[in-house]
């Protein structure tokens, strides 16, 4: 590890990737605990990671105001595609369908790029007033991204018809910080996030645009969430506190 705090984590398969305020992005082996690569090249803090899938690669965003693809696949890494852009990207997934990598940006703006092409091939300015701090694609779609802001609402955008198709909010959820998560369900039939003043979960349904329940356990704001296979009903909810207080959903 390093002596700066790390911004942002992924985990796939055997690797985990780290990045932050030291301008670098450090991937280890699960297996060995050790790590194999540092990958160097922005000029600012890292503020978000992705691997994409079979992991050999890694897409990492920064306070540059660019994106960075690198092959970790071989002893040596190398960096292989730079997309540069306006703003500060907050988050970025990666496509499992196409590669494609979206990000999530602090003027408000949704971005996606081509890998393959290094183009950019769609640019939605201010979907969120504040600022996105989170973006994910639809489990098993290619063209749904859900995002989360700064303005507090949740939002399903169809990249194909680049348009928002649907918006997510209640008056007892608040998105405060610059990274805070949402997550579909693994099925996509629901949406998730926790709120960033009391920790409450909120999950709404996708097809209704309602929300379904508010849970309490936390007792601090949520900084993190993810929504994975798991639990009695193969889909289970972690959520992270700023008090580092971990609570698995059932």
């Amino acid at each position: 590890g390093g002596s700066q705090p790390l911004i942002g984590v992924d985990i796939g398969g055997d690797v985990v990737c780290g990045c932050g305020a030291d301008k670098t992005c450090r991937v280890w082996n699960q297996q060995t605990k050790r790590m194999i690569h540092q990958l160097a090249g922005h000029s600012q803090k890292i503020t978000c990671v992705r691997l994409f899938p079979g992991e050999r690669s890694v897409v990492t965003g920064s306070a540059d105001r660019s994106i960075r693809v690198w092959d970790i696949s071989r002893h040596i890494y190398t960096q292989t595609t730079t997309f540069r852009h306006s703003s500060t990207t907050n988050c970025a997934g990666v496509s499992g369908q196409t590669q494609s990598i979206v990000s999530g940006h602090l003027d408000g703006g949704l971005r996606c790029w081509d890998v393959r092409s290094g183009d950019r091939v769609l640019d939605m300015p201010l979907i969120h007033e504040g600022g996105v701090t989170s973006v994910q694609w639809k489990p098993g779609n290619d063209h749904e991204i859900l995002t989360n802001g700064r303005d507090s609402a949740l939002k399903i955008v169809d990249a194909r018809k680049k348009a928002v198709i649907k918006t997510f909010h209640d008056p007892g959820f608040r998105t405060l910080t610059n990274h805070a998560s949402s997550s579909f369900s693994p099925d996509g039939a629901h949406v998730a996030a926790g709120s960033g003043d009391n920790g409450d979960l909120f999950v709404w349904n996708v097809n209704s645009g309602k929300l379904e329940k508010r849970l309490s356990a936390h007792k601090s704001g949520a900084v993190g969430l993810s929504w994975g296979m798991g639990g009695t009903n193969g889909q289970q909810v972690a959520t992270i506190d700023k008090s580092g207080v971990l609570v698995l959903w059932g």
